[in-house]
């Protein structure tokens, strides 16, 4: 594998050539600092854009133009990456020894015709894709509280700093979406290319020299841009726990737990947390999460812990019946202390190092987890996943313990069922 940056004036071109996959992709990815109102607009914003163009204004076009380029697969997404931004236009294509001559030039000039030749006339977008990708994107904003899980997670940070990046909802706002209008959308694409700083990333078996010849032609935009930007959200801190109960129409009551993570070194954040974490409550069924709320006291079906770095944030959440919320909190908080305690095995960690560097092995076998982690290795220093076998091996037990100190609970929320208050 062989990787190579081109940097140019007004976006950057990073490429990752390999023989291991029978497919490539490449990613256009928009940068932009973080603000609540951009959210839903952009989501839409993405939306039309891999929806038609000038060049195929209908989806059946688009459609019959991705056949066309050996079922191609386009897609783009909007996510919040910290206090950032990022807006992603992602094409999967065959690798083109497999295909037509011309096909190379075809595929990279398909996803820049997306991009630079908007289905736009008179300072509007096409109204018929407007409306359809508004509803489309309103459906997604209604279906977040059909997901109890999810939903519980984000009121939970609400509830934790309604100020914080992390509190935003990343489908976007009702009443932002009802105010959008098709000219206000070509506002927002303008300044897209006006100020987001634009990278570009392709993985696959080319010649990527050419590749960069190609697209120095096909990308029309021309501002050049900096992002002087801190990605680590600074989330609201707490000597006393915020403890709340809420009630919605669920049947499960919806129990989380968050904790501050802030001050944790780069070793920790990079290599340790996830050591912690296997043992903790997101590996197997031997997690200690797992077997005090489940196996011993049949607490719930599901429990399970989530790291977020740039969030410096630990989320627990738990499926649980209302009545048993105190002892599952008790039953977490004596989880943790056991791992501030030391109290878990040699083998537990290897078990955990183990499986940690199967997931890594996976993710190398995998060309947009490969792409995905040069993105955020050259965004906020993750560290590339050839680097992570020999990193996770040096963790000791000492220093799970010493991270172990550094989690700080700062909220319980429980989202309950409709009966709960009665009870």
């Amino acid at each position: 594998m062989k990787y190579k940056e081109y940097k140019r004036d007004s976006y950057n071109l990073y490429t990752i050539k390999t023989d291991k996959f029978r497919t490539c992709q490449i990613e256009i990815v928009f940068r932009q600092k973080l603000s609540k109102e951009k959210i839903t607009i952009n989501n839409l914003l993405i939306d039309c854009l891999t929806y038609t163009s000038k060049k195929y204004p209908r989806r059946k076009d688009v459609v019959e133009a991705l056949e066309e380029l050996y079922s191609a697969n386009l897609l783009g997404i909007t996510s919040r990456v910290g206090n950032a931004l990022f807006s992603n236009i992602i094409l999967e294509f065959l690798d083109p020894k497999y295909c037509d001559k011309d096909y190379l030039d075809n595929i990279l000039a398909f996803p820049f015709e997306m991009l630079f030749n908007p289905n736009i006339e008179n300072d509007e977008f096409d109204l018929h894709t407007f409306n359809i990708m508004k509803n489309r994107n309103m459906a997604d904003i209604k279906s977040v509280k059909d997901i109890p899980s999810m939903y519980a997670i984000k009121r939970s940070i609400i509830i934790m700093d309604n100020t914080s990046p992390t509190s935003f909802m990343t489908t976007g706002y009702l009443e932002d979406l009802d105010n959008i209008t098709s000219e206000d959308l070509v506002k927002a694409y303008k300044e897209l290319l006006n100020n987001a700083v634009c990278d570009i990333y392709i993985i696959g078996n080319l010649d990527m020299d050419y590749v960069d010849k190609k697209i120095s032609i096909l990308f029309n935009n021309r501002y050049i841009k900096e992002l002087d930007i801190d990605y680590f959200v600074n989330n609201k801190l707490r000597k006393k726990v915020l403890d709340i109960v809420e009630t919605g129409n669920y049947e499960q009551s919806n129990l989380v737990l968050l904790y501050n993570t802030d001050k944790f070194s780069e070793q920790e954040m990079n290599y340790t947390i996830h050591v912690f974490n296997y043992i903790f409550g997101n590996g197997s069924l031997t997690t200690k999460l797992y077997k005090y709320l489940r196996e011993e006291n049949s607490l719930c079906y599901n429990a399970y812990s989530i790291y977020q770095k740039l969030d410096n944030l630990l989320i627990i959440f738990v499926g649980i019946d209302y009545q048993n919320k105190k002892k599952c909190v008790k039953l977490i908080n004596k989880a943790l202390k056991e791992m501030v305690n030391g109290i878990f095995s040699e083998e537990d960690i290897l078990y955990a190092k183990k499986s940690l560097i199967s997931n890594v092995e996976s993710s190398m076998d995998n060309p947009s987890s490969l792409l995905d982690n040069y993105v955020f290795h050259n965004v906020v220093d993750t560290p590339l996943l050839s680097e992570r076998k020999k990193e996770l091996n040096k963790i000791t037990k000492k220093d799970i313990i010493e991270l172990s100190k550094k989690i700080k609970l700062n909220t319980i929320y429980m989202l309950g069922g409709p009966t709960d208050e009665k009870n």
